[in-house]
């Protein structure tokens, strides 16, 4: 398992430094859809909020960074939410999970 682990995270900087090298960026998108910022307080509104951003950024980021915390808030519907945002990322733009717990701050509350 060491093995396979170190060889996952050299695929992901390799990766990370071919997206960085093409875009001439090191910008990293924080997909971080807060209630207070959705047209819709739901997993649909955090989707499309993420969506939209993309949408917006794919052209110039170099990865992008969902936080799972304003996700999961939804429940179920939420991690799908989640699954549909990581899918739309394109292929190539590498995708760091945010996922820590005990974090303050909104991703707490």
């Amino acid at each position: 398992t060491e093995m396979l682990g170190s060889g996952l995270m050299a695929g992901f900087f390799e990766k990370l430094t071919r997206r960085c090298q093409e875009v001439d960026s090191l910008l990293c998108i924080g997909l971080d859809p807060h209630r207070s910022e959705l047209e819709e307080d739901s997993a649909e509104g955090a989707f499309r909020f993420c969506q939209r951003l993309i949408e917006e950024t794919k052209e110039v980021a170099a990865a992008y960074k969902p936080n799972a915390a304003f996700f999961e808030v939804y429940g179920a519907e939420g991690w799908t939410a989640l699954d549909r945002t990581c899918r739309l990322i394109p292929e190539g733009i590498p995708i760091v999970l945010d996922a820590k717990r005990g974090d303050i701050g909104s991703t707490s509350e």
